[in-house]
């Protein structure tokens, strides 16, 4: 098989690949200069049918109820 076969092929596998793949990556390792494996990652996405408004958080929930800035020091923190 000659260089110019061997690019043809990782060239058309690559196009197969991304025609696949509706969400997800394709990723090329190369070595010396050359194609020498080729990976896809496929995502499946589910559609969220919950309404905007239910998607935030409870307004009882306790994360909601931090202050910025961090954590409050404890008291050992405070008295060294």
């Amino acid at each position: 098989m000659t260089g110019s076969n061997v690019e043809a092929d990782w060239q058309r596998a690559v196009r197969r690949a991304v025609e696949r793949l509706r969400f997800g990556s394709v990723e090329l390792q190369v070595h010396d200069g050359r194609v020498v494996q080729l990976e896809t990652r496929e995502k499946v996405r589910f559609a969220d049918e919950r309404r905007p408004d239910d998607r935030r958080r409870d307004q009882d929930d306790v994360r909601t109820h931090r202050k910025p800035g961090g954590a409050e020091p404890t008291h050992r923190e405070t008295s060294e």
